[in-house]
């Protein structure tokens, strides 16, 4: 269908209409065509509303583009790519009307065009709606980029049309968060249609495809470890494909390629690092440290209380961070996680082996000894690696299973020099791995036993409710979960941690459970 000139149009503020915007993006020759999500978005658009999120580089712009210019789409199809200067309700609607007009779906002179730049009457889009529902047939709306208008007026206008065209109005939205639509109401009806970051994802078989694309000779390995690697990242996968054009070996290159050093780091920090406010980047460049965050962790190693929003936003936002279940934590994608490590490292030298540091106490504090010990071995600081592990087995018996084999990885690497007291430790991780998952006779010789009380019992007796706040903790949690659990306030629980370590003589809980223990106080 021939499409119809823009050049005379003008936007409420007197600036000409952009013709690009209406047209759909260009398919590259190395596009992956992927039929299981081209056919999930045709099935989507026999419904009212199809919504496609996920990360920048994800793919959503290709995937609709690709669809859009398929022959076999069912129904007309009109392109409206958003910017941030279209946030305006009056500019936005400009455009919406005009992009139907370019792409020469008939709408009435009588359904008018916004007068002011920062508003929209009702009436406009009562007229809009009407003149939609009486349309011949269907017609697909795509509006790629909604997140860059987060307009809650704008997001009002657009349901109120969405629901009162009727079925002549299917909508796609490209976005890389969720629009200020109430998706929970098109879910409870059925209308919608949604492709997430994970939908997304490209398969093993899918970057095999990508490679030979760019004309890259790959094996199903390097196929698998790209993915991996990638996470299916759309945009690092095809980053990569370019860059293992000009390698040698293939292979060698998706094994080991430095994200920092490529254009995949370029990418990131530009999409997503540079779009975010200080404090954000602040704590995303000292978070990379970690495999997974916590809020309460976060702000210790930032020195602020703001964590806990900071990464709900990042995870809305689609920001390369993704919650774990149903839990506070969360974790980077890798690639992103790696290029923030060397952001760290290059802008910010000396600053890693701190963060390991307070990261291995709070995790030790917190009964998660195997990721303290890791990071206190990153931070270089092996005898204290060394001593977590002596404590962990005195007081709650050997390693085992997968925690036992991460240990025999990271031990296997621990320097020669480590000091005197902790030669056992080589010995058993190194070159007598399967002890660990038994009660191996070097720790009957190296580790202090508990058969008699290294200190003399305390004087003071702990009061019942000290005795239930220290069965928590040995429970390994939190203090804010020990309120909640014995129905008290958070410092009243502080308050009685105080009394049980002055009582015991320590300073810290893990001694506390462990003092507790010498004297069958639980």
């Amino acid at each position: 269908m021939p499409l119809s000139s823009t050049a005379s149009q003008l936007t409420p503020a007197g600036d000409p209409l952009l013709a690009a915007k209406f047209s759909v993006p260009v398919i590259p020759g190395t596009l992956v065509r992927r039929k299981r999500l081209l056919d999930r978005l045709t099935e989507g658009t026999a419904q009212r509303l199809t919504l496609i999120t996920g990360p920048a580089g994800a793919g959503k712009t290709m995937l609709a583009a690709s669809w859009a210019a398929r022959a076999a789409v069912p129904h007309p199809v009109v392109w409206l790519s958003l910017e941030d200067d279209d946030s305006a309700p009056g500019v936005f609607w400009t455009y919406i009307l005009e992009a139907f007009r370019h792409h020469r779906v008939p709408l009435p002179a009588t359904v008018g065009s916004p007068a002011r730049a920062d508003s929209v009457e009702r009436s406009l889009l009562v007229r809009f709606a009407s003149a939609l529902a009486r349309l011949a047939e269907p017609v697909v709306l795509v509006l790629d980029g909604l997140d860059r208008v987060p307009d809650r007026e704008v997001a009002s206008g657009l349901d109120f049309v969405l629901q009162h065209a009727g079925p002549q109005l299917r909508l796609v939205l490209i976005s890389r968060v969720d629009p200020l639509l109430p998706l929970h109401r098109h879910r409870a009806e059925g209308s919608i249609c949604e492709i997430r970051g994970a939908d997304l994802a490209f398969t093993r078989h899918e970057t095999a495809t990508l490679l030979r694309r760019h004309g890259v000779l790959s094996s199903a390995e390097t196929a698998d470890t790209l993915t991996r690697r990638s996470e299916g990242w759309a945009a690092g996968l095809r980053l990569c494909a370019l860059a293992m054009q000009r390698a040698d070996d293939p292979a060698a290159f998706a094994r080991s390629f430095a994200v920092s050093q490529s254009a995949v780091a370029d990418y990131l920090l530009a999409e997503v690092v540079d779009a975010q406010p200080a404090a954000t980047q602040d704590l995303l460049v000292r978070t990379s440290i970690l495999d997974r965050v916590h809020p309460r962790l976060a702000n210790l190693l930032t020195g602020r209380e703001d964590a806990e929003g900071i990464l709900a936003a990042l995870t809305h936002a689609n920001a390369f961070v993704e919650p774990i279940g149903e839990t506070p934590w969360c974790r980077f994608n890798p690639l992103f996680a790696e290029v923030l490590q060397a952001y760290l490292r290059s802008h910010r030298p000396g600053l890693e082996p701190k963060l390991h540091r307070l990261a291995a106490h709070w995790f030790a504090e917190n009964g998660l000894i195997v990721e303290a010990t890791e990071h206190a071995a990153s931070a270089g600081d092996w005898e204290h690696a060394a001593s977590l592990v002596l404590d962990h087995v005195a007081l709650d018996g050997p390693l085992t299973g997968p925690d036992a084999h991460r240990m025999e990885r990271l031990f296997a690497g621990m320097p020669a020099d480590i000091p005197k007291a902790f030669p056992w430790l080589r010995e058993l991780l190194e070159l007598r791995p399967e002890l660990v998952d038994g009660h191996p006779h070097e720790l009957v010789n190296g580790v202090p036993h508990l058969d008699g009380p290294e200190h003399p019992a305390p004087v003071e007796t702990l009061s019942d409710r000290e005795c239930d706040v220290l069965r928590q903790a040995a429970l390994m949690m939190s203090t804010e979960e020990i309120a909640a659990e014995l129905y008290v306030s958070v410092n009243t629980v502080k308050t009685h941690l105080r009394s049980i370590y002055r009582k015991l003589s320590v300073s810290r809980r893990r001694d506390a459970v462990r003092r507790a223990k010498e004297f069958d106080l639980l």
